[in-house]
């Protein structure tokens, strides 16, 4: 599947019509569109995924989202992308339109295209109406497949670009770089639905979730009108609070936005204050100061950002004795309940000798035995059994038993493994760490506080208390920040346990024998479900690993020419419990794990790049590739390596939207053999056009 042609009409920068041919061969498979930072890379990225997936962009990126939120509501983020200049002059649509080709589709008997079809996606909105007209025609279907607007979401999740996969398809490659920074069950998450969908496993993860409404369904029916007035309580406790958390996300959006807008005003301040500062006192020395101490409140963010992943596993860490002992106390379990398997084994096979011995011919031909006889014997029979099969030892007493399912049962072994790694060093560093950088920026803070106070000039005096009430604003809105975030994780773990109360109150409803069967057929076929989408993904885990290092191992210098040993020496996927997703770690040579946040910005952005691959690899169809800021956190080695190695075998076709300080003149030639097209946004009035050739190229 291709994207071959894009027109932008009055949408944000681009005025009027604007098409771009982005055809591609199997020799050329890349398109380069350079510009400089605000000509509209970024907003001809978000007009494909505008134009394709509508209001559930802010499904795909965390960028396209808070825009959103920043703006109020869906509605009042797309009036502010009409043009300007259109605006001024009283009209009021934009518009994006995709020509796309080489689409798979059951065969109809109005066409013979194979699977080659064509079609044209075009969204449209006025800002009058506030109306999203959204069309798709295929070419050489006479009839329309799309009879409502769920049938054209449906098709572009089955059959283009589904919407969990696409935040692989189209995204920011020096943003993706903070994918590495995800939690484990956050990046499981991310994983798992693009996996799903890349995959085709989609379709029968549907499936369990259409099974598990039923079964749910059928539990309803049979509950007495107490239960189902709890069930209804607790699941509109739910839906209540995720409104919540999105009003809580918005107030976050808000506070961030605020908080960057008062940074540049004291950005400002400092700049006058640089330049109005004692002639006694060197102005490049309170300028480093405030260089410094914004470098600190970085550290001192990051450090914030470390401890508030750890402390994830600290309730855990707390309780590591006791977690030990469950750990124990469920291997022997598993011990007993192998030995009661042997115990019960050899018990068997001892009355089957007995019975055979006995009671099956050839008897004597003298008579029967004694009872005394066979009672000796079948002792004896005994005996031999235990020598040739082994004694059975007595079984443990257990006060109680963990009546825990097996993924649960692997779970509690993979936290116990991964608190044993996270040792208390870890923690005493990071706050060690944390306090000696307060300290730091307190230190940093009274020297040029006393540089200010030095300062007579009125003005001065004046845009330096204007400095001090901007900080103490930041310092407000950052804690306001921190009680909504604590607010919304607060939410997410009471919805955790509102979910768990719900499945507790279904299970417990007694149900009808007829019922009964249905659940029990309805269960058979959501575990063999379950069972064949986790076997998949786990025979994928290998691939995956094996791609993800290879790459790894071609872009970065440190694997490439083995001077670090010490660094990562292996990638290692593994499926979570309960089909979760996936966890991947790095390992470097030793076998320990090398925390992915201890990388550089340059290589987290490798990994994840490497990883990106190694998904689209395992992809049962092949998907263009759109890629904003492509080699934006990398030094000049790596970035050779990524042109060279790394984008000419992505996909078939792959977009790249560059500045002149990422792919200049003098590096396009290293990539010039494979692309087919090279465009160059061009800004005249704040009006920005596609112009062929690229940043004094060969083409201009």
């Amino acid at each position: 599947m291709k994207i071959d042609k894009i027109i932008l009409t009055n949408f944000r920068q681009y005025y009027g019509e604007n098409v771009i041919d982005l055809m591609t061969t199997k020799e050329k498979n890349i398109v380069l569109l350079g510009g400089k930072t605000g000509y509209g890379k970024t907003n001809f990225l978000l007009s494909l995924v505008w134009c394709l997936y509508g209001e559930d962009i802010a499904k795909i990126d965390e960028g396209f989202k808070k825009e959103i939120q920043k703006d109020g509501n869906y509605s009042k983020f797309l009036k502010g992308s009409l043009n300007w200049d259109i605006a001024r002059e009283g009209k009021s649509k934009f518009s994006v339109e995709l020509h796309i080709s080489g689409i798979e589709l059951p065969e109809t008997r109005e066409s013979e295209s194979g699977n080659d079809y064509k079609c044209k996606i075009k969204r449209e909105f006025n800002i009058n109406s506030s109306m999203d007209d959204f069309d798709i025609t295929i070419e050489g279907i006479k009839n329309s497949m799309f009879h409502t607007t769920d049938d054209k979401i449906n098709f572009i999740n089955d059959y283009l670009i589904p919407l969990e996969a696409a935040k692989f398809v189209f995204f920011d490659a020096e943003k993706i770089a903070s994918w590495a920074e995800l939690s484990t069950k956050e990046e499981g998450s991310v994983l798992n639905d693009a996996l799903g969908k890349l995959l085709g496993l989609d379709v029968y993860e549907g499936l369990i979730n259409d099974l598990n409404i039923y079964t749910d369904g059928l539990r309803k029916e049979s509950a007495t009108a107490q239960v189902r007035q709890q069930i209804i309580t607790t699941e509109k406790g739910i839906e209540l609070n995720v409104e919540k958390i999105e009003d809580l996300e918005t107030e976050i959006v808000a506070k961030e936005s605020e908080t960057v807008k008062i940074k540049s005003e004291i950005a400002k301040y400092e700049t006058f204050l640089i330049q109005h500062s004692n002639k006694s006192f060197n102005t490049s020395s309170l300028d480093e100061l405030y260089k410094q101490r914004n470098e600190l409140k970085q550290k001192e963010n990051d450090l914030e950002n470390k401890f508030n992943e750890l402390s994830e596993i600290i309730p855990f860490v707390l309780a590591a004795g006791k977690l030990e002992e469950v750990n124990e106390h469920l291997k022997l379990q598993e011990e007993e309940s192998y030995l009661s398997e042997k115990r019960n084994e050899l018990i068997e096979k001892n009355n089957e000798l007995i019975e055979k011995l006995f009671n099956n011919p050839p008897f004597p031909t003298d008579g029967d035995i004694s009872f005394s006889k066979k009672m000796f014997y079948a002792d004896k029979a005994k005996k031999i059994v235990e020598d040739v099969f082994g004694k059975i030892e007595n079984a443990n007493d257990f006060d109680f038993e963990h009546d825990l399912s097996k993924s649960d049962k692997e779970l509690i072994l993979e936290t116990f493994s991964h608190i044993r790694k996270q040792s208390k060093d870890i923690f005493e560093q990071t706050i060690d760490n944390f306090n000696r950088v307060k300290n730091d920026i307190h230190e940093v803070e009274k020297v040029i506080k006393k540089i200010e106070s030095d300062l007579e000039d009125e003005e001065v005096i004046e845009y330096t208390t204007n400095k001090n009430e901007a900080e103490r604003k930041i310092e407000k809105l950052i804690e306001e920040k921190g009680s909504f975030l604590n607010q919304k994780e607060s939410l997410k773990r009471e919805n955790e346990k509102l979910n768990q109360s719900l499945q507790v109150l279904l299970k417990k409803i007694s149900v009808s024998e007829q019922k009964k069967k249905k659940l029990d057929k309805a269960n058979l076929y959501i575990k063999s479900l379950e069972d064949f989408v986790s076997e998949q993904k786990k025979g994928k885990c290998s691939m995956l690993e094996q791609t993800t290092f290879k790459e790894m191992h071609q872009l970065m210098h440190k694997l490439k020419d083995g001077s670090n040993g010490k660094f990562i020496a292996a990638v290692k996927a593994e499926a979570l419990p309960n089909n979760d997703g996936l966890k991947i770690s790095l390992f470097d040579g030793d076998g320990n794990i090398t925390p992915k946040e201890s990388l550089s910005m340059g290589e987290k952005q490798i990994y994840i790049s490497s990883l990106v691959k190694a998904i689209l690899s395992l992809a049962v169809q092949d998907f263009p590739i759109f890629i904003d800021t492509p080699l934006g956190r990398l030094d000049h080695e790596h970035i050779n390596n990524f042109l060279v190695s790394y984008y000419p075998n992505l996909a078939s076709q792959v977009v790249l939207m560059a500045t002149n300080n990422e792919i200049p003149p003098s590096r396009f030639k290293l990539v010039k053999d494979y692309v087919a097209n090279a465009y160059l946004l061009e800004s005249n009035n704040n009006q920005t056009k596609f112009k062929q050739g690229y940043f004094q190229s060969y083409e201009n």
